[in-house]
């Protein structure tokens, strides 16, 4: 790990418990207020997150999450082809190539999984598939035990990340260090650190 980044992971931490306040994770939805799926997006993740849409401001260099709530096939073809039609697709694609990773929630081509022929889900995967080497992934909906972090560092984020998932441990490398405040977060939501 650059010896740089690891300075700013600490002070960043020690900043925060300092403050004693924590900022809620930022989640950016590349979507409509009004629409359901943004909505279903948002009760996902719960309360604990600060949501924003794209006629908001995030402040100047925050981390977020961006979130595309449904993506049509017609947009995961454009996008594959490294195309983006209408505001909304242009925001994905502009966080794409600022190497910004973009989550899906739902892919439309998923609903026709027990109807399409076998070569259009082939077409449809390997689209997905070619989306995921640009950084556009599919959102993790499932609820796991045990997280697994492979950082020299382990961060409150990374706690928090885990319990949105689910988890009730937290596996780590030998060699992690773990920030006073991750222990906490740990402890407070019922998270046991352990290593291999």
């Amino acid at each position: 790990m650059d010896v740089e980044a690891l300075v700013k992971a600490i002070a960043v931490e020690v900043l925060k418990q300092v403050s004693g306040k924590e900022e809620p994770p930022s989640v950016l939805i590349i979507g409509e207020k009004t629409c359901k799926k943004c909505q279903a997006v948002e009760k996902k993740l719960g309360a604990a997150h600060r949501f924003l849409y794209p006629d908001e401001a995030p402040g100047a260099g925050e981390t977020m999450r961006r979130i595309v709530p449904y993506l049509s096939i017609r947009h995961m073809a454009d996008m594959a082809a490294g195309k983006a039609e209408g505001p909304l697709m242009e925001m994905v694609l502009a966080a794409l190539l600022a190497g910004q990773p973009v989550e899906v929630m739902e892919y439309e081509y998923k609903r026709y999984a027990d109807t399409a022929s076998e070569g259009l889900m082939r077409l449809f995967e390997g689209q997905e598939a070619a989306l995921a080497t640009f950084g556009l992934t599919a959102m993790d909906m499932t609820k796991r035990d045990t997280v697994r972090v492979r950082k020299p560092l382990v961060t409150d984020a990374d706690v928090t990340e885990a319990n949105q998932k689910g988890a009730r441990e937290l596996l780590l490398p030998e060699d992690a260090q773990v920030t006073p405040l991750a222990v906490e977060s740990a402890r407070e939501f019922g998270i046991t650190i352990t290593r291999a």
